[in-house]
């Protein structure tokens, strides 16, 4: 069994909770906010989908033994270059939003207010004073120490082979909050204000989800025929209520004039109970050839785009998501 199934339920939440819920010679016990960052480093983290807070998360260990005394941005940069990776401005305000709970939407904020591993310094950031203090008991550090690990080697087999200049995978799956997150967003976005895309002016990131089944009961404005029509082309339909000149459908045909990346997201349905992520499938650009019509049993019109994938869908993923 995939250790993050433990981590996804929702009366576990880390491995610690499921020591303490099963094994009886288990008398490691962690106070209730050393739980709480143990379970958000658990679920956000230890799938190791980005490298880049588990690399910041080690040097927050070695400060606390006094191993490093080095600003954190400035330590990461160098702990990032066997990765050749650089961090930009928008990745660095993002990892600081994610580091201070202060990306998180919805319900997410108050569930971690806790979770706050990092400080303004004067020229850089330092180990938040509260998060330094927990990482005193030595159960609790050697239990994030064993989590970080674990997620760099999940890193290592599972994400370290990223698309282009992205810190995605293809193929891989990733959640709503995942692809808020990697695209360097401020902030995440709750699923239903993304609904089947969302643009984000500062990143000038568009990413397109598609759930390629759709259900029957779903209202007659949000039924898309979104499509395959071979492993490189795909039809795309705007929301509803939208012409050729609304400006999202605008920033999709010009995307590339006005340097916006465009990446695609499919999941076969939504109705899977055990993950709710989305398939990888890379950039896409506009073909140029988009429609308006009127959606069927409504007075909503929408366009229909057709789209070119930058990489060919592997046949076993088309096959799996286009089959009845």
């Amino acid at each position: 069994m995939d250790v993050l199934r433990i981590f996804d339920n929702k009366s576990l939440g880390s491995y610690y909770k499921f020591l303490v819920k099963y094994e009886n010679d288990y008398s490691v016990r962690l106070s209730k906010d050393e739980e709480v960052i143990v379970e958000f480093v658990s679920k956000k983290f230890a799938s190791g989908k980005r490298i880049q807070e588990l690399q910041m998360l080690k040097r927050i260990l070695a400060y606390a033994h006094g191993l490093s005394r080095m600003g954190l941005f400035q330590g990461l940069a160098e702990d990032l270059r066997p990765y050749e990776k650089e961090i930009n401005e928008n990745q660095k305000t993002n990892m600081i939003n994610v580091l201070t709970n202060e990306f998180p939407s919805g319900s997410g904020k108050k569930t971690y207010a806790q979770c706050i591993f990092i400080e303004k310094d004067a020229m850089d950031y330092r180990p938040a004073k509260s998060f330094l203090e927990m990482l005193a008991n030595k159960d609790f550090y050697n239990i994030l120490d064993e989590l970080v690990e674990f997620g760099m080697s999940r890193y290592q087999r599972d994400y370290s082979n990223c698309y282009g200049n992205t810190d995605f995978v293809l193929y891989q799956k990733y959640t709503y909050e995942d692809v808020c997150r990697l695209l360097n967003w401020e902030n995440s976005e709750v699923p239903l204000n993304i609904g089947g895309y969302k643009y984000d002016k500062k990143t000038k990131t568009f990413p397109v989800f598609i759930n390629y089944n759709k259900s029957e009961d779903i209202s007659d404005t949000t039924k898309y025929e979104d499509r395959f029509v071979n492993r490189q082309v795909m039809i795309a339909i705007s929301k509803s209520g939208r012409s050729l000149e609304s400006e999202d459908v605008q920033n999709f045909l010009k995307a590339k004039e006005r340097g916006i990346r465009v990446e695609l997201f499919v999941r076969k349905n939504k109705d899977d109970k055990i993950s709710k992520e989305f398939y990888y499938l890379g950039s896409m650009n506009a073909s140029g050839k988009a429609e308006v019509f009127t959606m069927a049993n409504t007075d909503k019109t929408a366009v229909e785009i057709e789209w070119i994938l930058q990489e060919p869908v592997r046949d076993d993923i088309y096959e799996y998501i286009t089959s009845a």
